[in-house]
């Protein structure tokens, strides 16, 4: 990407000539300019709320912070609705809380993993794939749903071709064996959950024999797979996956997956999931961010009741005037997803960004939705730019730096200064207390004891963690995140 000729190279405006549009060069002044001049119109003629953000990757934090700034809260991720928003919703419908990423599955001690539409050694992320290596060498029982012969399934004990879509189906054949035969962790179920006698009444229909007919999965076989993992239990992992936006079942399934990994007893245990913690990076002294006057909920009213972060395609929904909603989303800041291909339902996307009155796109290179855009701006690659702090939780806290290894080539420029200007441009500089992120890197690691010196030298540094408490014995379960019933939930 780094050495691509097709990259983008300096900042573009959409412009008439002899009746066609094209694209012309701009100075960064001049781009800038235009964005904040609409943005600007859009706020003062129907609010600013009605301008929204997607986005994917580190610049998102920047943009972000810019259009809270100005009052809009309609920030969506793309990647999130499409790939783990449903597993969140399920998990914090069970256990209070999400799963978070990367996921803290304890694969390098647990004795038996499930993969059901988790590709490991295809792609998660590399520590997850180390440790998958090392279970492997260790001949610890792995299981494999999926209906290809995939790498994962190569290195299984059990590899089960299920038919596609009647996932939901297997687990709760499964759930059903674990109850009925009583393999489930008596102890934690009976002091730790609300609801089990009614998960085991819906249960009862669900027999392997029920779920042969629906899954091609022969019943002997989901008995001795549902075994594998109780004999295994706490140290078992029912994966739940990444891009698991499959089938419109996808919450509800991810719940199932939650409800199997509650009733075995594997939730904060060694070879299950442990507790995962980081380290909260301070900000900058800046001052509160306005209230929205209205958010992408409020053009769906009684929809999307389970969504814990703006929806994309509900935005983009949003976007196309109807007869009964107020205010549309007037224009769109796009960064680093391409938005024809990401959304899924392509016509409908077009159709949003037909009635937009303005479309910025922010990447490094070009793809679809950059011939939709009014203004282009080219981000310079990862390779040519500082990021924010990477901060993500694992069994010890670190913090992971991203700098420059390369000279930035041509006119592109990174996102933190996009924003910069941008919000200066806009009247709310105040909101972004430096002038060079390197300044808001080195106050934040002085924070924690660091400084931008040190971390450009070891590049990661880890953290010992506050508290004895990766694992937690089942008498200190009440330490959970809890439900609104203080406890793991099965019904509802």
């Amino acid at each position: 990407m780094y050495n691509d000729k097709d990259r983008l190279k300096t900042p573009l405006i959409r412009v008439t000539e002899n009746g066609k549009q094209v694209f012309k060069e701009a100075s960064w002044d001049e781009a800038l300019d235009l964005v904040a001049k609409n943005m600007k119109k859009i706020a003062k003629k129907h609010g600013p709320e009605c301008v929204a953000l997607f986005t994917h990757g580190s610049g998102g934090k920047f943009f972000g912070n810019v259009l809270k700034a100005t009052g809009s809260n309609g920030i969506s991720a793309p990647s999130y609705a499409q790939c783990r928003g449903p597993r969140e919703v399920g998990f914090i419908a069970t256990f209070g809380q999400g799963i978070g990423s990367p996921e803290p599955t304890d694969i390098e001690n647990t004795k038996c993993l499930v993969l059901i539409g988790s590709h490991l050694g295809e792609n998660m992320h590399n520590g997850q794939v180390q440790e998958f290596s090392k279970l492997v060498e260790k001949k610890e029982t792995i299981i494999t749903v999926d209906p290809r012969f995939s790498t994962a399934a190569s290195k299984s004990k059990y590899w089960l071709p299920i038919k596609p879509a009647t996932d939901m189906a297997l687990l709760l054949a499964w759930t059903n064996v674990i109850i009925n035969e009583e393999l489930y962790d008596k102890e934690y179920v009976e002091k730790y959950t609300y609801g089990f006698e009614e998960l085991k009444a819906h249960v009862q229909q669900h027999t392997p024999e029920w779920a042969y007919g629906i899954t091609t999965i022969e019943p002997h076989i989901i008995r001795e797979t549902a075994r594998e993992m109780a004999a295994a239990a706490p140290a078992v992992i029912i994966h739940p996956g990444r891009h698991v936006t499959w089938y419109g079942d996808d919450t509800q399934r991810l719940r199932v997956v939650a409800i199997l990994n509650a009733i075995l007893g594997s939730w904060g245990r060694k070879g299950g999931f442990y507790f995962p913690e980081g380290i909260k990076m301070k900000n900058m002294p800046m001052p509160k961010y306005p209230k929205p006057k209205r958010t992408w909920k409020d053009a769906h009213p009684g929809k999307f009741v389970l969504a814990d972060l703006a929806l994309a395609s509900g935005i983009c929904d949003a976007t196309i005037p109807t007869p009964e909603k107020g205010c549309n989303y007037k224009a769109w800041i796009v960064n680093g997803t391409n938005l024809i291909s990401t959304l899924p339902n392509q016509k409908n996307t077009l159709e949003a960004i037909q009635a937009l009155e303005f479309i910025a796109v922010i990447d490094t290179m070009p793809a679809e939705i950059t011939g939709y855009a009014d203004v282009v701006l080219p981000e310079c690659t990862y390779l040519e730019r500082y990021d924010m702090l990477r901060t993500s939780k694992h069994k010890k806290p670190s913090i992971a730096l991203r700098m420059p290894a390369a000279k930035p080539k041509y006119n592109s420029k990174p996102a933190w200064w996009m924003a910069k200007q941008l919000a200066n441009k806009l009247g709310v500089g105040e909101y972004v207390p430096y002038d060079d992120i390197t300044e808001l890197l080195d106050w934040q690691l002085k924070k924690v004891g660091s400084s931008l010196e040190e971390m450009k030298k070891i590049g990661v540094k880890k953290l010992e963690r506050e508290f004895d408490d990766l694992y937690l014995a089942l008498t200190h379960y009440q330490n959970l995140q809890p439900t609104p019933s203080q406890k793991l939930v099965f019904i509802g």
